[in-house]
């Protein structure tokens, strides 16, 4: 292929720093996704999203293909990211376990699997598979000498693999992970206390905390003076007493899912706790609806988004001065008296500007487009319970969300007039 005399003339170290800058995604490769998003409610989406990573090599295999210079210059070029889904593979090599700048061991799971009998946004980030189904690893652990420091900001990591580092130095572990910014360990048992030790300057921490109620009340609690967000899915009120107890000043965005307890008075303890700071709070539970005591918006005075899974009674309207725009809908399950209340909601909060749901508009346009062009009011009362999103509910709060001029998303942003004329397509 043959190039234009000035593009022939850039030096390879321009091209390299093009190539680079193509090849770079915010979206999955900022360490501190959230705080960084103009649409915080949103970030968690695209930065678990793998289709973007296979995007980037795609786009580098597209490079590479021009010219024999270019591919020379793309191969310079370390992947960004690297996962192994298998932890005890023996043929990784050293380099691209130290190059990776987002490192994902073991498989995460489908961020967004609906066939796990999963209700709920928060609780769909994990992969929960029975923790002893993962063989003992020690990718890290059995490379550590010959990788010295890791490059990688962004460490997603099994429980298993996080145990075996611990068999290691301190020492050697802490110049291992020094430039980890975001922490996501799955499968752990208590929460290591360890993390501020060996990675003081975390600014994001997702963790998968035990199920068992012993243990936590003799831990120290834990000082992140950078975490600005922290995800964590939690099975008892005294994991989450403990973590309301953490030297956390920074912490700005919270999810926060539990999968066996109901959320009640230990969650207001919490939030009265980590709650002045905060500006998204997103809430799940996967059994219960959620239960709030006090005036919540005292507790959240600054918080400009947030969400739920079905709440057991809706708080008060928050004042006329509090800084609330986003109302996200956390519940997957297809639950007619939940949508009513999001309505209400959207009728009564007159804060709030926007209103994002679960549904995608892909998968419910046939419905949704035949009941909007026939029918004039909402059919709410043709509620189908059997699937996981009723077209008609969805219309339903869709038609209250217009009459309010309220922007209605789904869960990749988009509302149905952007839908409808190709943008923001879900791949973009």
């Amino acid at each position: 292929m043959e190039f234009l005399p000035v593009v022939a003339s850039v030096p390879p170290e321009i091209w390299l720093k093009i190539f680079a800058f193509v090849l770079w995604d915010d979206s999955i490769f900022d360490p501190d996704p959230v705080s960084s998003s103009p649409q915080p409610h949103l970030a968690l989406r695209s930065w678990y999203d793998t289709e973007r990573m296979l995007e980037v090599e795609k786009q580098r295999t597209i490079l590479r293909r021009v010219s024999g210079t270019w591919k020379d210059i793309a191969g310079t070029l370390s992947p960004y990211h690297f996962q192994s889904t298998e932890t005890t593979d023996t043929t990784i090599d050293d380099f691209s376990l130290q190059r990776a700048h987002r490192l994902q061991l073991g498989s995460p799971g489908d961020r967004f699997n609906r066939e796990d009998g999963c209700c709920c946004r928060g609780y769909s980030y994990w992969n929960l598979s029975d923790p002893q189904e993962h063989r003992a690893s020690s990718l890290l652990a059995d490379h550590m000498s010959s990788i010295g420091t890791l490059r990688a900001e962004i460490l997603i990591i099994p429980g298993s693999e996080w145990d075996a580092l611990l068999t290691k130095p301190l020492e050697d572990v802490r110049r291992l992970l020094s430039k980890v910014r975001a922490l996501l360990i799955e499968y752990s048992g208590l929460i290591p206390v360890i993390i501020p030790t060996l990675c003081p300057s975390i600014t994001f921490l997702a963790i998968h905390a035990t199920t068992d109620d012993s243990g936590y009340s003799i831990l120290a609690p834990l000082a992140l003076p950078s975490l600005s967000t922290l995800q964590l899915l939690i099975g008892s009120d005294e994991c989450l007493e403990w973590v309301g107890k953490w030297d956390i000043p920074s912490l700005r965005y919270l999810e926060l899912a539990t999968i066996s307890e109901k959320l009640g008075l230990s969650l207001s303890n919490f939030l009265r706790n980590v709650g002045q700071e905060l500006v998204s709070l997103q809430l799940s539970d996967a059994f219960n609806p959620i239960a709030f005591f006090g005036d919540i918006w005292l507790t959240l005075p600054r918080v400009r988004y947030f969400g739920s899974t079905m709440i057991d009674s809706i708080p008060p309207q928050p004042p006329p001065n509090h800084p609330l725009q986003v109302f996200s809908n956390r519940e997957h399950g297809s639950y007619s008296s939940w949508r009513d209340d999001l309505k209400e909601i959207v009728n009564e909060w007159t804060k709030i500007q926007c209103v994002s749901d679960t549904h995608v508009w892909d998968r419910v346009a046939k419905e949704f487009r035949y009941i909007q062009e026939n029918y004039v009011t909402p059919l709410s009362s043709h509620h189908c319970e059997g699937r996981q999103i009723c077209e008609q509910c969805v219309h339903s709060l869709y038609f209250t969300c217009e009459k309010r001029g309220v922007r209605y998303e789904d869960e990749y942003g988009r509302t149905w007039a952007e839908y409808k004329s190709g943008l923001h397509g879900i791949d973009d």
